[in-house]
Order: C-alpha cells, then structure tokens, then sequence
C-alpha cells in the first residue's frame, strides 16, 4: 500500500515557486529544492518527478494565483480603471514581497521559452489570457461610455500584455516609482473618455 504524503502540497509548490521565481529554473538546483520545501529527495521526486516536472506545477500555482488576482482587480474597478489598478500593484509593490522579482512568465520567457515547449506553451497562454482580460475590460469600458469607441481593445490589449512584461523587468532592475507612474499615465492616457 502507498503511503500518502505527509505535507501540503500548495504549500510545497509555493516554496519551490518563490525559489525558482528569484533564481530562475537552471540557477535553482535541487539541492535549494530540498532546503524550501523541506522535503526530503525521494518525496520530492515521489511526488512531482524531476526538477523540471517541480517547476511546472510551481509555476501553473503562480499562473492560476495571478489570473485570480487579476479577474478581482478587473472587477472592482470600472473600466477602465483595472487597467491602472492592476499595473499599480505591480509598480506599487515593486519593492516588496515576490513581485520584487518581476512577473515569474516574462522571466521564464526569457530564460526558457526557447528551448523549452512546454514552458513557452504556458507562457504563450499566460499572456492570451492576459490580453482577453485586458481586451474584456476594454469592451466593457466601450460599452459603459468610459473608453473611447475609436479605441481597437484588441490591439490596446496586446499593447498592454507587452508593457506589463516591460513593467515588471523594470521593477526588477530597481526603477523608480515616480518614472513608472509617469510611463503608466502615458501609456493609459489614450484609453479614457476625457470628462
């Protein structure tokens, strides 16, 4: 009879999320694997596989955390303010927590996505799923009054998903807030109905 493990699981994917968001996939070795999860290495392969079968579950966590927060910032706001909302966070928080790290999908874009498919599939899907939000919230926006007819959500969106990669490696590099807010205010400017 198998033995169930004996740990939470998000917990675990959390743990080995952070430490493959600050250090990348190939600079994380199993060794920090072991140490942030406190597991030991036949529960660890036991129960997720390889490193790399590790780094994909942490980082669909990271994916599905992200898209919830994302539809709750959208939702609280009218459009086309979860726009700013959602881009604040990241600039506002910039210098705390995870997001200090940048966003875990550009960063696997760039370390990974070449040369990994399954990496570069999740994070082509990460960045649709981002651009339909962005481009739903827009629409909304067309249909309250509150963002300009003239505007093609589409390519706004798109235009978005592109900033917000470019947002969060310039947090990463340590820009400051006064630039970033003034960068947002342009970049959003054509996105609202003048009052």
């Amino acid at each position: 009879m198998a033995r169930t493990p004996e740990f939470d699981r998000d917990t675990v994917l959390e743990n080995a999320m952070g430490a493959f968001w600050e250090h990348g996939f190939e600079a994380t070795s199993m060794a920090d694997l072991l140490a942030v999860t406190g597991l030991s290495k036949s529960s660890l392969y036991a129960s997720f596989g390889d490193k790399h079968a590790v780094f994909v579950a942490a980082y669909d966590l990271y994916r599905a955390r992200r898209t919830e927060n994302l539809a709750r910032v959208l939702a609280a706001h009218p459009p086309p303010g979860g726009i700013p909302a959602f881009f604040d966070e990241i600039i506002g928080t910039g210098a705390e927590g995870w997001q200090r790290f940048g966003c875990m999908s550009t960063n696997q874009a760039a370390e990974l996505a070449q040369s990994d498919r399954e990496v570069c599939t999740r994070v082509a899907e990460d960045h649709q799923l981002l651009e339909d939000a962005f481009a739903d919230h827009l629409s909304a926006g067309q249909d309250a009054g509150t963002v300009p007819a003239s505007v093609d959500t589409r390519a706004a969106a798109s235009a978005l998903v592109t900033a917000f990669s470019g947002f969060q490696l310039t947090v990463r590099a340590g820009m400051d807030r006064t630039r970033l807010e003034r960068s947002l205010a342009y970049l959003l400017a054509p996105l609202e109905t003048p009052v």
